[in-house]
């Protein structure tokens, strides 16, 4: 299967009833002198390429063990190697609906993983099922770490913002830019686009809701845990505590900021320096950051910034002054969900990251959900991205014993998910037992378990 984009030709594969592209490039590798820029247009190419294979992910380090690495990781066949070259995407579409003018729905997954750690190609996010239901499925990555977050004066943009940072974001930006131009190519409707994403992926996601840069360029979106406001995972880091992390990092490349600012060889110098260290000595700088920063309790070292730029002000903020993309929203958590330390949870009505939903689609319009279903297999419960099983409908893959309760609720979630992706309204025509009411003032919200 060939399809010729804006670009060039892509030759995809099918399987499993899907048509599949795997590792298309949507930006120009963001290497050498590339590195902490944002991400460059793609070039168009001659001759055609092979979508074959998934690319490499994001540089994220070795990975850190413990219960998420058996979740998700533990699956060689969907293992990748990982290089700054990494700005890709993956997209399966229905067999027979990959031809210019079908208009199908898209649905643009972002995955999470704290700013550190993830790909477009993890499991669980097999997106078969959601394809099953007529909708073209698209995965990607975007830079991780410091290589996606990093934010300094010294590697600032002139006459753009203070500190640079936010590189993730603009790979995301990107992504969303390069589907909405060659999605049609593949048989999508660019005017009937989803964006949905767990974690970091739904903290991306909210920033993106809340700077004018995304207009035009998703239809709607869906935030799993990560999204809402007075959410206590999604604070954005102001420009003065970036810089100390900042700071963190060049002193590890041993390089004195504050000489930059008065000797320009010395800051060309170092400047070279951080163009061409190479990717295994500056993930190992990176690593010594990152233990650093949970050290003296800074938080997650490397996330998005407020830089004036591309986010004017804390999300909190602008969600009170409507400074966000009017369009429909399904927010949600789970009942065992990450949250702030010290606080229990015993029903929603004591989750904080619920609350933020609320309060979010309150203001905003759309619909909430309240995961709550205890994975069976250990006593997890409904732990932080226990959801994503079902949402992708992947659970054959996973280590737990799932029952047919489990099964029954993934193919219902698909549906609800689906009709979403589809129509703006998740219901299912004629199904009163389970029916989702617009949030609006009294906080409606509906359970999943």
């Amino acid at each position: 299967m060939v399809v010729e984009t804006k670009y060039g030709k892509i030759e995809g594969f099918t399987e499993n009833r899907l048509v599949v592209f795997n590792g298309v490039p949507y930006a120009q590798p963001p290497i050498g002198e590339k590195r902490f820029k944002k991400p460059f247009p793609l070039k168009a190419w001659s001759g055609i390429y092979k979508a074959d294979k998934f690319s490499a992910h994001a540089m994220q380090g070795p990975k850190r063990g413990g219960f998420y690495d058996k979740e998700f990781y533990s699956d060689p066949r969907f293992d990748t190697p990982e290089s700054e070259d990494c700005l890709y995407l993956n997209i399966r579409i229905p067999e027979g609906r990959c031809r210019k003018g079908e208009n199908l729905p898209v649905a643009v997954y972002v995955h999470g993983g704290a700013f550190l750690g993830g790909a477009g190609s993890n499991l669980p996010f097999i997106c078969d099922k959601i394809c099953e239901r007529g909708v073209i499925a698209v995965t990607l990555n975007y830079r991780l770490g410091a290589l996606g977050f990093l934010s300094h004066p010294l590697i600032a943009s002139e006459g753009e913002n203070e500190a640079g940072g936010n590189f993730g974001l603009w790979d995301q930006l990107e992504a969303f830019k390069w589907i909405n131009e060659n999605i049609s190519d593949f048989g999508g409707d660019p005017d009937n686009i989803t964006a949905f994403g767990q974690s970091a992926g739904a903290m991306s996601l909210q920033a993106l809701a809340h700077t004018t840069k995304m207009q035009g360029l998703c239809n709607r979106m869906i935030l799993q845990s990560g999204g809402g406001y007075k959410n206590p995972l999604g604070e954005l880091r102001t420009l003065d505590k970036a810089k100390e992390i900042g700071e963190f990092f060049f002193e590890e490349l041993g390089i004195d900021t504050k000489r930059c600012l008065s000797d320009e060889t010395y800051k060309e110098n170092a400047l070279k320096q951080l163009y061409t260290i190479s990717e295994e000595q500056l993930m190992q700088k990176v690593g010594n950051v990152i233990g650093r920063s949970f050290q003296e309790k800074k938080g997650m070292p490397f996330v998005p910034v407020i830089d004036g730029e591309l986010l004017k002000d804390s999300l909190d903020e602008l969600t009170r002054e409507g400074k966000y993309l009017k369009i429909p929203y399904i927010l949600g958590c789970n009942g065992d969900d990450m949250t702030t330390e010290g606080i229990e949870i015993k029903c929603p009505e004591t989750n904080p990251m619920h609350a933020a939903d609320i309060e979010f689609a309150k203001r905003a319009g759309g619909y909430v959900y309240y995961f709550d279903r205890k994975l069976p297999g250990d006593d997890a419960g409904s732990f932080h991205s226990a959801e994503l099983w079902y949402v992708f409908g992947s659970l054959k893959y996973c280590w737990r014993p799932f029952e047919k309760r489990d099964y029954e609720l993934s193919d219902k979630m698909i549906t609800y998910w689906t009709n979403f992706m589809k129509t703006g309204n998740p219901n299912i025509p004629d199904n009163r037992e389970e029916f989702w009411e617009e949030c609006g003032d009294s906080g409606r919200f509906i359970t999943l378990e």
